[in-house]
């Protein structure tokens, strides 16, 4: 490995990582007029969620083996290329079905840049910079789907919904010049190693039969329904049921990403403190009393945007113990040579968890808040089984 200083490429790279979760949630005040726009239902344009969590899942089993066969510069640019164009495909859509299939040419794109940009700061830093570098990009992918529908609403009610999708466009292109005139090969011929897609898929079966990393995943994967169930399903419930003006929908979904930051942080300073199953538990305990708040409001009538701030923090709260935890777990539960193969197939149930739960609210006509106060709530038990089940057992006493 070869050491440089992490200031010159980090902030491009926290760029890469904000390009890809602006990409999610930007557009999201924007889907009731998607759907009035292009003629389509809501659940339809709900897809335009899932099919760029789903494509996400996939590609990220391909594009990490084909950065390490072939470097880092070159896919990354022509993920970028691609990301740049599906932004533009999307604003230009004349149809649901076209925009669909720009949001999936899009997600390549998107999955490119995350994935690329981690492999990037593993070959040019460790140690405690390592360890910045990896806050800096951790940081943006907390803070990104935070902000971007705040700028979306705004974008919506001044320029229509095809605005948002030209400013990811504009993002791509941005990070596609400099990445082009800033960023060097990161890989060297001699480090690159290709990996056999059976190897792989062996490698893969394998770790899906490691207890506690298939506990660890899989309690992560389920509160990932539940989050991207929550993104998928409260521009209905807020703007088309409640009447939320889709210029305000960012600011009352704030205490989500909020609630997340905070646990997250609570959890880094905590760490030498209270152990990791630990960590693990009290975030279900709150998981689950937020979720089930959520249904309790929603069947009493009660459930209007503000008396939701506060379930949704403390379910964001809850999963900011859990998934940072949960994720350190499931690549501690295998050997080192298979952390990256680890890493990989954890982001694939986490995104395919999430991609299922996008099309699970698109699924349920939504009359109030309480059909996807239902789903997350039944998420959060299910996360909080498969810990109790798989990982609590082997676990030593916490």
């Amino acid at each position: 490995m070869t050491t440089q200083t992490p200031a010159a490429p980090i902030a491009l790279l926290v760029t890469l990582m904000v390009a890809s979760q602006v990409a999610i949630t930007i557009f999201l005040p924007s889907l009731p007029a998607i759907a009035a726009d292009l003629g389509t239902s809501q659940a339809l344009a709900q897809m335009t969620v899932s099919a760029y969590l789903g494509t996400f899942a996939i590609a990220q089993l391909v594009v990490g083996p084909l950065s390490d066969a072939i470097g880092r510069r070159t896919p990354l640019i022509a993920g970028l290329i691609l990301f740049t164009l599906g932004g533009l495909a999307c604003a230009a859509a004349p149809n649901i079905g076209f925009l669909i299939g720009a949001r999936v040419v899009q997600a390549v794109g998107g999955c490119t840049c995350i994935v690329i940009s981690r492999a990037i700061v593993r070959d040019t830093t460790d140690g405690a910079a390592a360890t910045r570098a990896m806050a800096y990009l951790g940081m943006s992918l907390a803070v990104a789907p935070m902000v971007a529908p705040l700028i979306g609403g705004q974008l919506e009610a001044h320029f229509g919904w095809q605005a948002n999708f030209l400013a990811t466009a504009l993002l791509g292109a941005g990070a596609l010049i400099a990445t082009w005139w800033s960023l060097a090969e990161t890989l060297p011929p001699g480090a690159r190693k290709f990996s056999r897609p059976a190897a792989l898929m062996v490698t893969y079966a394998r770790l899906s039969r490691m207890t506690r990393f298939m506990g660890y995943s899989l309690t992560t994967s389920a509160i990932g329904t539940a989050f991207q169930a929550f993104i998928a399903g409260t521009p209905v419930a807020f703007i088309l049921v409640m009447g939320v003006p889709p210029e305000l929908f960012g600011f009352f979904i704030l205490t989500g990403p909020a609630g997340y930051i905070i646990g997250n942080f609570i959890s880094g300073r905590m760490a030498r403190q209270i152990s990791r199953t630990r960590m693990i538990w009290i975030g279900s305990v709150l998981t689950v009393t937020g979720t089930g708040m959520m249904v309790a409001l929603a069947l009493t009538g009660h459930d209007t945007p503000f008396t939701l701030l506060l379930p949704v923090f403390i379910y964001s709260w809850g999963s900011g113990f859990i998934v940072p935890n949960s994720l350190a777990g499931a690549l501690t539960a295998v050997e080192p040579a298979a952390a990256g193969s680890a890493a990989a197939l954890g982001g694939f149930f986490q995104m395919g968890a999430g991609f299922l739960g996008t099309i699970l609210i698109a699924s349920l006509i939504q009359t109030s808040f309480l059909q996807l106060g239902l789903v997350m709530f039944g998420c959060s038990v299910l996360s909080w089984l498969f810990f109790v089940a798989l990982v609590r057992p082997e676990s030593r006493p916490a």
